[in-house]
């Protein structure tokens, strides 16, 4: 009996023991990182965020990681972008000085919509804060893309030829051209007659960390990325349209990690 209480009470000092140092080792690593001091600790979580530009557009993306090991994340991500086709070149009419210029053709504007899973598998490690870290990133999931109609301001001609009448109207290729168009209509109009493109997305890249702090990121990002679609997506009238975006793209980031 003497021996198994004495058996169980180790334990117990063992268990609090460890339990009270790893809270003291917790708590002195936040006090250092509180204080300004870099600490390299085994992190757990990491969330990023940023802005990137890609060959038909632009857009703006989060990023939350599991880290794994120090040669491992798994992540999740949201992001928007737009998507413009190559064709497009914008005009305005040179009758109206005062007329505000718009896509020829363009049927409708596009925003895609990802969110999808990838891993970051390091590929060059940082060893102290003046280095960079290398990480090959691929991901994939769920696109959405999302169509609105263009409106434009036609011109309605009156019996007096000095005088003219403004009309918003969306674009018909059949019947406008840049004689009778005045300019882009608002931006809202439209919304009521947005439609949806479900697809898939993928992408391969490598990340760029360069931030001189451990529990900090800092990072540029390169690759490319495809969205394919089981639709054509209807963005021009005139030109060839594709139910496929493959694209290069740069992003900026920044973003933290704890434990």
């Amino acid at each position: 009996m003497h021996q198994t209480l004495k058996k169980y009470t180790y334990i117990l000092a063992l268990v609090f023991g460890l339990v009270f140092c790893g809270n003291l080792h917790a708590q002195d690593i936040l006090s250092q990182m509180q204080t300004g001091k870099d600490v390299d600790v085994r992190f757990t979580d990491q969330a990023m965020g940023g802005g990137f530009l890609h060959s038909q557009g632009w857009g703006l993306f989060f990023r939350r990681a599991k880290i794994k090991s120090i040669f491992k994340k798994y992540f999740w991500e949201i992001e928007t972008a737009t998507m413009h086709n190559p064709k497009e070149y914008k005009i305005s009419n040179q009758n109206y000085p005062d007329a505000s210029g718009y896509y020829f053709g363009k049927l409708n504007g596009v925003q895609m919509f990802r969110a999808g899973f990838g891993c970051n598998r390091m590929v060059w490690r940082k060893n102290d804060e003046r280095c960079v870290e290398i990480d090959a990133v691929y991901a994939a999931g769920l696109s959405l893309a999302v169509t609105k109609p263009v409106y434009l301001e036609i011109i309605e001609s009156t019996p007096n030829p000095e005088e003219f009448i403004l009309s918003t109207e969306k674009y018909n290729p059949n019947t406008d051209n840049p004689g009778n168009i005045y300019g882009r209509a608002s931006i809202f109009d439209g919304l009521g007659e947005l439609s949806v493109y479900p697809g898939g997305y993928g992408r391969l890249g490598l990340n760029f960390d360069y931030a001189n702090r451990h529990n900090t990121v800092k990072a540029i990002e390169v690759g490319a990325e495809l969205d394919l679609y089981p639709k054509v997506i209807p963005i021009m009238a005139f030109n060839p349209n594709s139910q496929y975006f493959l694209n290069l793209y740069i992003s900026f980031s920044i973003g933290k990690r704890w434990f």
